[in-house]
């Protein structure tokens, strides 16, 4: 029997004066009553009841130790409450961490919403890039790529997978012209992320319509993908960031894509939702996982094929406007008419 049981068979039964009765408030036997009075006295040294065939009174001796006794288990009973209550109600802390390519007006969008079906909940947001523990008591909820979560025991859930895409601004393409070609890119200025370098070489291995080409640029600028973005919205150069986060960019026409076929060997990007259980979650993260799961998934269901269309149709007339005419011969002879469709000279 543990101690915590033989306080309460003893206040039970004091309480109570019965033993009968103590072990029908507790749903024990009465014997177990009689056993764990025993084996209390035994363990402090002093009776603690006096029993008789028709009442069970206290001593003298444990007329202080039960009034301790009653205000231990009456906390106990509180904090356990408590708890409970709060994990049934969204209310409280939640620590999240993002990855920095998050951070756009789709993350303030997503925030607002659960601000509003989640009102009570102090939503405390960090941003950063490094490898998160959630185990070391710092976070509670993570949204990152999957090789920056520390440990294997966290539960993950993939949220989405953007491909990576070749952008530029406007204004980078009407003054050093649009690359046709994956080696095309060695003559412009490349905004890259670290580990697009092959090690210990200066050259990117590309897959151009499923086959590799190496390229050495000319020029280049390494950095995350939040420099990498801000850098090419500026006009410096022409980067590779995920689809996912340069999207509105694309749409608002601040950024271009460029070569639709080519891409880093590395693959897509993957962002999942990590948490360090999957049991006795209190309501703010059951509520918090749910959203985040149906919110990315609305998300990515809005990009269907026509809207993509759309999307593809304005981005050709933003590359017919930001191309110069002096640079028009850098693009493929097959995108123009045959001679016999050509208009005639007058």
């Amino acid at each position: 029997m543990d101690q915590l049981y033989l306080l309460r068979a003893f206040v039970a039964a004091a309480r109570l004066r019965s033993f009968s009765k103590a072990a029908a408030s507790l749903g024990v036997t009465t014997g177990s009553i009689s056993k764990a009075i025993a084996k209390l006295e035994a363990a402090i040294q002093t009776r603690v009841l006096h029993r008789t065939t028709r009442s069970v009174t206290l001593t003298e001796e444990a007329q202080s130790y039960y009034l301790s006794c009653c205000r231990l288990l009456e906390e106990l009973d509180e904090a356990n409450r408590r708890i409970t209550q709060e994990r049934e109600v969204d209310s409280g802390k939640l620590r999240l961490v993002v990855h920095p390519m998050l951070v756009s007006e789709t993350f303030s969008k997503f925030l607002w919403s659960y601000r509003a079906i989640a009102p009570h909940v102090n939503l405390v947001v960090s941003v950063q890039e490094g490898a998160v523990n959630l185990f070391d008591g710092h976070f509670d909820m993570a949204i990152l790529p999957p090789h920056q979560v520390e440990q294997s025991a966290a539960i993950r859930r993939t949220l989405s997978k953007s491909s990576g895409v070749w952008v530029a601004s406007p204004g980078y393409l009407r003054k050093y012209g649009t690359p046709a070609r994956a080696a095309d890119l060695a003559a412009h200025f490349l905004l890259l992320l670290p580990q697009s370098r092959q090690r210990g070489t200066n050259f990117i291995e590309l897959l151009e319509n499923d086959e590799p080409v190496k390229v050495i640029p000319r020029s280049s600028m390494d950095g995350n993908e939040v420099l990498l973005r801000a850098a090419a919205l500026t006009g410096t150069g022409i980067a590779e960031l995920p689809e996912a986060m340069v999207r509105e960019d694309i749409a608002m026409g601040h950024l271009i894509p460029v070569l639709p076929g080519c891409s880093t060997s590395d693959g897509k990007v993957e962002i999942c939702l990590f948490y360090s259980h999957r049991e006795l979650l209190p309501a703010r993260f059951r509520t918090f996982v749910d959203f985040c799961t149906e919110f990315f998934r609305r998300d990515s269901s809005s990009r269907r094929p026509e809207a993509g269309a759309a999307l593809a149709e304005k981005i050709g007339s933003l590359i017919a406007t930001a191309i110069p005419l002096e640079n028009s011969e850098i693009l493929s002879e097959r995108t123009r008419p045959p001679l016999s469709m050509r208009p005639s000279a007058a």
